[in-house]
């Protein structure tokens, strides 16, 4: 065998003569293989009639023969996967190498890394500039999605959503597994196709087609445990004793009280014998998720069919919280001619929550006081623990309440595709979607405000159903001239209407719970509430792309749409958008003279796009229904409202300019895009205060203007790149910058200067969203020269204000003294590791938002336990007494709360979170084969592990008495038939 081999010897390069190490040089049909060296040289002994295979990542794999040959010199060329990855745009399609606009692609991969069933979830962190935040940290809740800052005050923030050419009601209406592609329009050119609902973002989903070939089956599922992690800790049952002590003592000059004038009877008996209650052990419990999906593809050359089903059941931290969804997809191809291909995505869903009343359990798990007794003799729940009327027991709420609700959704579109001509087709798709909702809620006579309410349930039933329709008629022209002239033209004619309905009946004082909320008929009030509206929108746009060579790019396009939720004035808005483009990387002296930099792309595009109203007739005078008693009979009837019409009003503007410059080195090597935009949304939509001599208080007008400006950064690198070993960073970065530029235009006060709205909190130069008040700078101590301020007497260890001008009198001034804070971040953005060695991957999220503030209540309501006087528990906290100078919170005093405590509310919310990690383990094809698999991987997950920050609750994001967020681990496996 030896004497029939030969050594073959070799370089390999690149197109641009350039030696490639690490190579992977292979004889195939075998096992065995070489690398090239530092230099790209490489020697294997091979049979005579053999062939080499050459791959290395980012290069298209090359095959040689080496029959009768002993050199060889290999060139291999740069895969044009990732630069002519397509990509979806509006209404169309493009190579990743000719986006000209500011589009984000997130591969679906990454998406389902995440151990959730929330797709904006999965979303954090991917994509720079945009921010998503926690909504609700129950089963099946969803996230707040945010794309380039906050630009309406009255209107919706939240990017429009489109699912195969379809806009739909929330991105969790798509199941995470049915993805293909998803990408996110972020500046004016890209969105500006949209017209006047894209002013917040556009985000385009894509589900997956059936693929000609065998069936393949796939199959994805995880189950795991859900636990949940605090950043505070609350007094334990010494701490509070003493803390009802020290507040006892404050306002008895100083002096102890006896413990017997101090604790009711339930507490002194906790105190003496040492047994205290810890109520968060006894109202959270660690969770169970399971999520499954199963989809299957396949197709002839004339059809093709891909269907999936996807469960999830999440049982939640908070006892009696579940949820229970299903969704089903099938999509369907037809190619009937040459020229003609139909289809049909039909989706359905269907889901089931229970929830008890959260808000009000976890309110009372941290601030209940851990003295007293859980159950009575019998058992059963003790309504006051303590013995205190402020302090119910929270468990009581977790089984005598309760919510129900129900959603259906139910997606169906129809497309047509027509080849007109070479170059010129034509796409109808005509839409349905439905969306209905019911809920019942029932606190029963058991529960905290049944017992409140002389032993007797409430509640409600609710129903809303929502229906929309579209119908698109999309053209596409493509033409090539002499070669290098490429041109694109889209035409779309587009109608939408919308029809919803919702009816809620509140029911009080329902005399028995054998019913449930279904004995309402019984109850003492039934107060029911009708609603419902229709709109629509009828829209034309365009846009036409021009490049010349690759090298040279235009595009511009408008939209106009005709809407009704506009004033009877204005029914009509235009937003055009242009953009441009240089890939200088596509330069000769750039190839020749530059042969690091393998991409460079610099980018512009300014444009307009629209945000119309959230609902419709709200230009239009409101009625109110007043009721009249007539002859002993009650008559309704209507009186003008107190909004007056507006028949101008239209559309929020938002104007963007964008420059970016997309670039690689060292062959795609380290790549990465940044970005600058400046975006003005004019005329917002705030209700104006009229004088009530007219007759009406309020109209919605368009006035007031608003800027944001920001830089993103998106970094990747592949660090390592061999056939056995690859390792991939990645980071991003968004700093943007929100300001109020105008708000009513008016200078009452004359000093040349637009007015303020501080009633609403809104202030010239300054984030739409602040925090106004004063500023606490420290305690007051013994000794010290305490001001005297007029209504307030002060003691050492009350709370010190920043005085702006001490000059001007000890009495805090509304003016000059409140201070503006931003609820807006400084910046967020992520750093990502992906490593793969053999049949093991690893991949990890770190994810960081610096410079926010939050209010926190809990650190000075007194319905929170935030007001130190003993009552109820509470966050524990540094306080100040005459043992304890260096304390920086307040005396405890039990009489009221201590003077200026609400400006200890502030917190940096500031955080670095573990956001997520993946190992998983793929089986080789050698153990599948036999199994007839075509892939099988093992992996362990785990979500929003660790979280470092300074504010105090559960979640950075949000407050203590909502859902928590909680910790998800899960083991999961994904297999391919």
């Amino acid at each position: 065998m030896q004497a029939q081999e030969n050594t073959v010897t070799g370089k390999v390069v690149d197109n641009k003569g350039l030696p490639l190490p690490g190579v992977n040089v292979h004889v195939k049909g075998s096992t065995k293989g070489t690398q090239t060296d530092f230099d790209g040289n490489f020697s294997i002994n091979t049979a005579p009639k053999s062939i080499l295979v050459f791959s290395f990542i980012g290069m298209d794999e090359t095959a040689v023969d080496v029959e009768n040959k002993k050199n060889l010199k290999v060139v291999l060329k740069e895969s044009s996967q990732a630069l002519d990855e397509i990509i979806v745009v509006g209404y169309g399609t493009k190579k990743k190498s000719d986006v000209i606009s500011s589009v984000a692609s997130v591969k679906p991969g990454d998406l389902t890394k995440v151990a959730t069933s929330d797709v904006g979830e999965m979303l954090r962190g991917k994509a720079a500039g945009v921010q998503v935040s926690l909504a609700d940290g129950g089963p099946g809740s969803s996230s707040s999605i945010q794309i380039r800052g906050k630009k309406s005050i009255n209107g919706s923030n939240e990017p429009i959503v489109i699912a195969d050419g379809i806009v739909i009601g929330s991105i969790n209406d798509v199941n995470a597994n049915d993805i293909a592609s998803l990408e996110i329009l972020k500046d004016a050119a890209a969105q500006s196709i949209y017209g006047a609902r894209a002013s917040n973002g556009v985000i385009l989903i894509t589900t997956k087609r059936g693929k000609t070939g065998k069936a393949k089956i796939s199959y994805n599922g995880f189950s795991g445990v859900q636990t949940v992690n605090r950043n505070f800790d609350v007094y334990s049952g010494e701490e509070f004793a003493q803390l009802k002590r020290e507040a006892y003592r404050t306002s008895n000059n100083g002096v102890y009280r006896p413990d017997n004038q101090v604790f009711t009877p339930l507490e002194l008996e906790s105190v003496q014998s040492g047994k205290y209650i810890d109520w968060e052990k006894l109202v959270l419990r660690t969770g169970v998720t399971n999520n499954h999906s199963l989809s299957i593809s396949s197709g002839t050359d004339k059809t093709s069919i891909f269907s999936s089903i996807n469960y999830i059941n999440t049982t939640g931290v908070v006892p009696n919280s579940d949820y229970d969804k299903v969704a089903m997809r099938v999509n369907v191809d037809q190619r009937v001619t040459d020229w003609l291909k139909i289809g049909m995505n039909v989706s359905l869903q269907f889901s089931e929550s229970n929830r008890p009343n959260v808000g009000n359990i976890l309110n009372n798990a941290i601030n209940t006081s851990p003295l007293g007794q859980v159950y009575n003799p019998d058992g059963s729940f003790r309504y006051l623990p303590g013995g205190i009327q402020e302090t119910p027991n929270p468990l009581i709420d977790i089984y005598e309440t309760t919510t129900n609700e129900l959603n259906r959704n139910d997606i169906m579109n129809v497309f047509v595709d027509i080849n007109l001509a070479k170059g010129f087709t034509y796409k109808l798709n005509a839409s349905r979607r439905s969306w209905n909702y019911k809920a019942m809620s029932f606190n029963s006579s058991k529960s905290l405000s049944g017992i409140a309410n002389s032993g007797q349930g409430s509640g409600y039933i609710e129903y809303k159903d929502n229906v929309e329709y579209q119908l698109s008629n999309i053209l596409h022209y493509n033409l090539n001239l002499a070669e290098k002239n490429h041109f694109n033209v889209t035409g779309v004619y587009e109608i939408t209407s919308s029809e919803y309905n919702d009816f809620r009946n509140s029911a009080s004082r329902i005399p028995s719970d054998i019913l449930g909320i279904y004995g309402l008929e019984s109850a003492f009030l039934n107060t029911p509430l009708i609603g419902g509206n229709e709109r629509s929108l009828i829209s034309f746009a365009g846009k036409l792309e021009y490049d010349f060579d690759n090298k040279y790019y235009f595009t511009v396009s408008g939209r106009a749409d005709g809407s009704s939720v506009f004033g009877a004035n204005n029914k009509w808005g235009f937003f055009p958008a242009v953009n441009a483009a240089w890939n200088v990387s596509n330069e000769e002296f750039m190839k020749e003279h530059v042969p690091v930099l393998s991409n460079l792309k610099l980018r512009a595009s300014y444009g307009k796009v629209g945000n119309q109203p959230q609902n419709p007739y709200q230009s239009m005078a409101t009625a109110t229904q007043r009721d009249y008693i007539i002859n002993g009979v009650k008559v309704s009837g209507y009186v003008p409202g107190n909004q007056l019409s507006n028949p101008d009003l239209r559309w929020e503007t938002s104007t963007q300019l964008n420059l970016a410059a997309d670039f690689g080195l060292f062959k795609n090597r380290l790549n990465g895009t940044v970005e600058v935009y400046n975006t003005d949304t004019s005329d917002l939509l705030i209700y104006e205060t009229l004088n009530a001599n007219t007759g009406y208080t309020t109209k919605l007008s368009n006035i007031g203007k608003v800027n944001n400006k920001g830089l993103e950064v998106s970094l990747n690198g592949d660090v390592i790149k061999k056939k056995d070993f690859r390792l991939n960073l990645g980071a991003t970065f968004t700093k943007n910058k929100n300001s109020i530029v105008s708000i009513y235009g008016k200078d009452a006060d004359g000093d040349g200067k637009e007015d303020n709205s501080v009633g609403n909190l809104w202030f010239i130069g300054k984030p739409i969203d602040v925090y106004y008040r004063y500023k606490a700078v420290g305690i007051y101590q013994e000794g010290e020269n305490i001001p005297l301020v007029t209504g307030t007497t002060l003691y050492p260890g009350d709370i010190k204000l920043w005085d702006a001008d001490p000059s001007n009198g000890a009495n805090p001034n509304p003016d000059q003294d409140r201070v503006i804070t931003s609820k807006m971040p400084d910046w967020f953005g992520t750093f990502s590791v992906a490593l793969e060695y053999k049949q093991f991957d690893f991949s990890a999220d770190i994810y960081t938002v610096q410079g926010i503030t939050r209010d926190n209540p809990f650190l000075y309501d007194y319905v929170r336990g935030g007001s130190l006087r003993g009552v109820k528990n509470g966050i524990k906290q540094d306080y100040w007494t005459p043992e304890n100078p260096g304390g920086n919170w307040p005396r405890p005093r039990d009489g009221n709360d201590p003077p200026y405590i609400n400006t200890l509310g502030l917190q940096d919310a500031s955080y670095v979170r573990l956001q997520n990690v993946s190992v998983g383990f793929k089986f080789p094809e050698s153990t599948l084969k036999p199994l007839g698999l075509s892939n099988m991987r093992l992996y362990v997950t785990g979500s929003n592990l660790i979280t470092i920050t300074d504010y105090q609750s559960y979640s950075p994001e949000k407050e203590i008495y909502d859902y928590p967020e909680p910790v998800t681990c899960v083991i999961g496996l994904q297999v391919g038939f």
